[in-house]
């Protein structure tokens, strides 16, 4: 089971999810928030702590924020089909 800081902004979040990716939390933690949540341009992924512009390095997972909304919105679709 993989357990994922992802930080957006005013969204800081650990989540463990099993045989995940960096997009699938992304996603995990875009579908857990509300109208308060202010995101970034980018969602930053990380295994090893909440990482951000200033701290990111290569080993961060770093995933536009648009990229996760499409993301979301493809899960969502797929869900809904027969």
């Amino acid at each position: 089971m993989s357990k994922w800081y992802v930080k957006s902004n005013t969204v800081e979040r650990v989540i463990s999810i099993r045989d995940s990716s960096p997009m699938d939390a992304a996603v995990a933690v875009f579908e857990d928030t509300n109208e308060f949540d202010i995101f970034d341009e980018y969602f930053y992924v990380d295994e090893r702590g909440f990482r951000d512009y200033k701290n990111a390095d290569s080993l961060t997972q770093v995933i536009k924020t648009q990229k996760v909304i499409n993301q979301y919105h493809e899960n969502e679709r797929k869900k809904g089909m027969p």
